[in-house]
């Protein structure tokens, strides 16, 4: 009767139980990483989520936290729903984040077969698992000798993107596994074992370790030929020689990868013929959520426009990926996202209340304001401070300014491969709850906006997990009774505004980052 769909996110693990019979959301359950007690003594910073570095551009997070939040939810899960009814289970993950494995993971996961096991936690079981005790994510960005070294190897940019369907971004892992190698003594002979975080959950949850990289979110490690959908050899071997060993075959995210095992069926009464699938990254199991296009406000902002196989996008600003159920799709990833909001509404002490009443008070002003806080790959550019276009710095046009020229930056440089009669526009994330943001989409897309149900990835991967039994459901069907019916129209009045602010902003940003 139930599909579960699993969501571990840079800041919180989320699972969405979805009805398959009458195709409605029961049940959505979050842990945030930061709520937990273990936190505290943890190697992972409370505030910013990532284990302190003195490495500029190194991110990392806490292994541990993962499975300390999977264990919470699945308690969480017990007490609100009946877990025996799930029937299959699909994972999202952080897109690029990844684990290292020695050894000793293949023993511990002998274990999690053993009914005795129920009587520990999965950190605890899986403590001495890894050959690098932390989690690199995808806003690791301290990989520019690697990422070059891979596009050199590929025969530069415009093959590199031919190949890959992308231009060796940062923070892809196959640059990030390359990084980690170099810079740690033995660390690649003590790998036995690389998995994306969707395959690592997959592999716990079914206490096996050949579960294969989904094609989705392979796509996101400058190591797959994107159209073949398979390793490409001379870029693995650029990186190890055994590389293709550790990540093992690739197959579709609509895979599965097993039935549950011991641990969870004896802890929290998952059924023993629950079958789960391999999962795909967060923004393939988002892209599920519907069959257009789709902006998703998070921590970055991710634009997703659909594609055909063969495209490409050779300014290299955009992604090509497959979503979670293996359709093509191309990805705009601007990671100085959502967080720059919330870090101009802290900075002035006010909350999402006084955000809406500002905006709606100032629906006429357009303050022009520029700031990347990290390294940027929509438009690829540099960090830089603050820049202000206007005489006083004040929350209404700070905060206004970096919603207008955030989103802006995605809807101009994605324009190429935008219909310039787009009928619609799908939204999603925490900020979608806000009208008064809807509204500025809208104006800058100059097009109707909806809204995607909450659960995000979550609830997207509990559509995909519908795939695993093998039924004869319309997911387009499961996908329509889910959709919000409001629509949120442009206002044509102040288009013409919008246009100017933006051409106006862009010749401002091309300043900044010429050099």
């Amino acid at each position: 009767m139930f599909t579960l769909g699993i969501d571990l996110s840079t800041q919180s693990l989320t699972l969405s139980i979805l009805n398959y019979k009458n195709f409605k959301n029961e049940l959505n359950i979050s842990v945030a990483f930061n709520s937990l007690e273990e936190i505290n003594n943890s190697s992972m910073n409370k505030n910013t989520l990532l284990i302190d570095s003195d490495i500029e551009g190194q991110a990392e997070q806490d292994i541990n936290i993962f499975l300390i939040a999977l264990d919470k939810a699945f308690s969480k899960l017990k007490d609100k729903c009946d877990i025996s009814l799930i029937d299959s289970i699909q994972i999202s993950a952080q897109q690029h984040g990844h684990v290292y494995l020695s050894e000793n993971y293949k023993k511990n996961l002998e274990y999690l077969k053993q009914k005795e096991s129920a009587n520990k936690n999965l950190a605890e079981i899986l403590k001495d698992s890894y050959s690098y005790n932390a989690s690199p994510i995808w806003r690791t960005s301290c990989t520019e000798k690697e990422a070059e070294y891979l596009r050199k190897t590929a025969g530069g940019k415009e093959k590199m993107i031919q190949i890959t369907g992308s231009d060796s971004p940062l923070r892809f892992t196959g640059a990030v596994i390359k990084y980690y190698f170099d810079n740690n003594k033995n660390m690649s002979e003590n790998t036995y074992k690389i998995f994306l975080l969707n395959t690592f959950i997959a592999s716990i949850l079914t206490a096996k370790d050949d579960v294969a990289v989904d094609f989705g979110n392979g796509s996101g490690m400058s190591l797959m030929d994107y159209s073949k959908k398979e390793w490409n050899e001379n870029l693995l071997n650029s990186v190890s020689k055994d590389l293709k060993n550790k990540l093992g075959n690739i197959k579709s995210p609509s895979s599965d990868a097993g039935y549950i095992t011991t641990y969870f069926i004896e802890k929290f009464g998952f059924n023993k013929n629950c079958i789960v699938g391999i999962g795909s990254g967060d923004n393939p199991e988002t892209k599920v959520l519907y069959k257009g296009d789709i902006l998703s406000l998070g921590t970055s902002f991710v634009y997703m426009l659909n594609i055909d196989e063969n495209e490409r996008d050779y300014s290299g600003v955009s992604n090509a990926m497959y979503d979670g159920i293996g359709n093509p799709f191309m990805i705009f990833c601007r990671t100085n996202g959502a967080m720059l909001w919330d870090s101009i509404m802290n900075n002035y002490n006010k909350n999402y209340k006084d955000i809406t009443a500002s905006l709606k008070e100032n629906i006429n002003n357009l303050p022009l304001m520029l700031w990347q806080k990290e390294n940027e790959s929509v438009p690829i550019s540099k960090s830089f401070e603050i820049k202000r276009y206007y005489e006083k710095a004040n929350f209404d046009s700070d905060y206004k300014g970096i919603v207008l020229s955030s989103l802006s930056l995605i809807a101009e440089y994605s324009k190429k491969f935008n219909s310039s009669k787009k009928a619609d526009l799908s939204v999603t994330g925490g900020p979608a709850k806000d009208i008064e943001i809807l509204k500025i989409i809208a104006n800058i897309w100059q097009c109707d906006v909806k809204i995607l149900p909450s659960g995000g990835a979550s609830l997207g991967a509990s559509i995909a997990a519908i795939l695993l039994l093998k039924e004869n459901i319309d997911l387009d069907e499961v996908r329509d009774a889910l959709r919000d019916k409001t629509v949120i129209e442009p206002d044509y009045n102040l288009s013409k505004k919008y246009e100017e602010y933006q051409k106006n902003m862009i010749e401002k940003f091309e300043e900044l980052t010429k050099d």
